[in-house]
């Protein structure tokens, strides 16, 4: 009997030991699945391997590829990251996917998310609507957005417009890239790096229809504190099986992160601007009120509008140090039709040479040839109101990215009184050269007739705008943290100082000096020449100084939401 028991326990433990195998084998993790897979097979490099995570067929009419995400399996190891970084060549610090965390729940039972995000190939992509060169496009089979790296002229705006902060500017090319789902990959039936990459199989491609990707967008749910699906339609499809927290946030919601300053574009704006300022007041105070003689008139003129064009000049000559690629500047009109960058090129281009000929016909003026009274009233009229056109392109290029710091109102009140607030003391202290080099005009006469006037009116301007800057800290006593707060929050800070400094050259040049030259009497010897024009030349250096450190301030401060973990631009 004994003997029996033993046989039989000795037949039994071969099953016994294949039992345990396999039952250790349903519980191997994704990484060890992966690595017998790759000592039994061989490197996987073929599409069966990843065969499940791509399409079998190609989109068919309505539909377009999307990348779908499964939080479950996402474990935030980054390999996707990796991945994509060595398979597309990226630079050190250029990366088309990132990993972040979603945070919430309770301190009793908190839930931390890995969230993996990269490009969303948008049904109505921003990148492509306002990129003013047409270096992207929209594949009409795949749906995959693609950038064309030829094209491109690193003009960054794609940056602005785009609200996931997917494309990425590189400083050894020049250009902008981003991720186009390795589209040679899938056009071979090869699953893209990041697919490959994720050992637990987190990220695939799927096939969307566009149509319910649009009604779905209706719901304003992507992912917590995310950019709103509404604008570009983001076709990413992100699914778990256990629903997050209402109170999930990115792990970096709160963290204050100072955007890029753009320097060129800071003296740009300012600088057209200041020119367009100087000839709106000009065809105010020559054209419609008629305050001065023609004969006085014809002798400031040309100094006060060579003045204004030189610094439209000077301004649009600054913007095109913001270019990654310069020389190819000229494709800038490709994208007339959809970008308010290319019709904001376009404008000042037209400004530029009404203004020019205005200019050239004040000058003809000045040496005694001849010309009609009509001609300089419509080229003044046609130099003012393409100026003023082009700052309002400006304006739409910065609405047009649809951050909650650059809404309607408030941009085009500041892009607005910047140029009234250094047109009018660029006015007043050309006035001044004037009656100092002509027989005509007395510094005297000039600030009793029009001096005095030009500083109450700049006083009330440089007064709105101060008031509406300081206006952007009421932010600060909500309880929500709005990117309004955030920037707010920022300008008190990490910008305090430069805060600070702008303030103090708007107060100083905006309100102290205009009521020093304002407030002085009639006397005859009240307006010594070297006291008046050294004061308005102050103001007028203060003035521009406290602009381009607001203008610093529009874009440094300007915070917009964010997917998980992406770095702000």
């Amino acid at each position: 009997m004994q003997e029996s028991m033993t046989q039989t326990a000795n037949e039994a433990t071969p099953d016994s030991f294949l039992s345990d195998l396999l039952d250790q084998q349903q519980s191997l993790t994704a990484v060890d699945r992966f690595a017998q897979t790759y000592e039994t097979d061989g490197a996987p490099a073929g599409a069966k391997y990843y065969r499940d995570l791509i399409p079998i067929s190609a989109p068919k009419a309505g539909q377009q590829y999307a990348f779908e995400v499964d939080l479950d399996a996402c474990s935030g190891c980054k390999a996707c990251v990796a991945a994509c970084h060595s398979l597309n060549g990226l630079g050190e610090t250029e990366l088309w996917r990132n990993v972040g965390q979603l945070v919430g729940g309770t301190v009793e039972l908190p839930v931390v998310q890995h969230v993996t995000t990269a490009c969303h190939h948008c049904i109505e992509p921003a990148c492509m609507v306002g990129c003013p060169v047409e270096a992207y496009e929209k594949d009409p089979i795949t749906g995959i957005v693609r950038h064309l790296d030829d094209q491109c002229i690193g003009c960054e705006y794609c940056l602005l417009m785009c609200p996931y902060d997917v494309p990425v500017y590189s400083k050894s090319k020049g250009i902008v890239r981003k991720c186009d789902m390795c589209h040679q990959r899938l056009a071979v039936g090869e699953a893209p790096a990041c697919v490959q990459g994720c050992p637990n199989q987190a990220i695939r491609i799927r096939l969307v229809d566009k149509d319910a990707v649009l009604d779905e967008s209706e719901a304003n749910q992507f992912l917590p504190a995310a950019p709103e699906p509404g604008n570009t339609v983001p076709t990413t499809i992100y699914k778990s099986s256990r629903p997050l927290p209402r109170n999930a946030l990115p792990a970096d919601y709160f963290a204050v992160q100072q955007a890029q300053g753009h320097l060129p574009l800071v003296f740009m704006l300012v600088l057209t601007q200041m020119s367009v300022g100087a000839f709106l007041v000009e065809q105010m105070m020559y054209s419609y009120f008629s305050l001065f003689l023609e004969d006085v008139a014809a002798s400031v003129r040309p100094l006060h509008l060579g003045a204004a064009l030189f610094l439209g000049l000077l301004g649009l000559a600054a913007s095109v140090f913001h270019l990654g690629r310069p020389l190819y500047a000229f494709r800038a009109l490709l994208g007339l039709r959809t970008s308010w960058l290319s019709r904001e090129i376009l404008a000042f281009g037209v400004f530029a040479a009404a203004s020019t000929a205005y200019v050239g016909c004040a000058l003809l003026d000045f040496f005694g040839l001849s010309i009609s009274q009509g001609w300089q009233a419509g080229l003044g009229m046609g130099a003012s109101a393409t100026g003023l056109s082009a700052v309002c392109c400006s304006i739409m290029v910065y609405v047009a990215t649809r951050r909650p710091c650059w809404q309607f109102p408030a941009t085009s009140a500041k892009f607005l009184l910047t140029a009234l607030t250094l047109g009018i003391p660029t006015t007043l202290l050309i006035l001044l050269v004037g009656a100092a080099t002509t027989s005509e005009l007395t510094v005297h006469f000039v600030m009793t007739e029009y001096g005095r006037a030009l500083c109450q009116v700049l006083l009330l301007v440089a007064f709105a705008k101060l008031l509406l800057e300081l206006s952007a800290f009421l932010y600060l006593k909500g309880r929500q943290h709005t990117p309004q707060k955030r920037g707010a929050l920022l300008m008190t800070v990490e910008l305090g100082m430069t805060t600070l400094r702008r303030f103090f050259f708007g107060v100083v040049g905006g309100i102290v000096l205009p009521l020093m030259l304002a407030g002085k009497g009639n006397v005859a010897d009240s307006y010594h020449p070297l006291f008046v024009g050294g004061m308005t030349l102050l103001m007028l250096v203060l003035l521009m100084i406290g602009e381009l450190h607001e203008r610093y301030l529009f874009f440094a401060a300007s915070v917009a939401p964010k997917m998980p973990g992406v770095p702000a631009s």
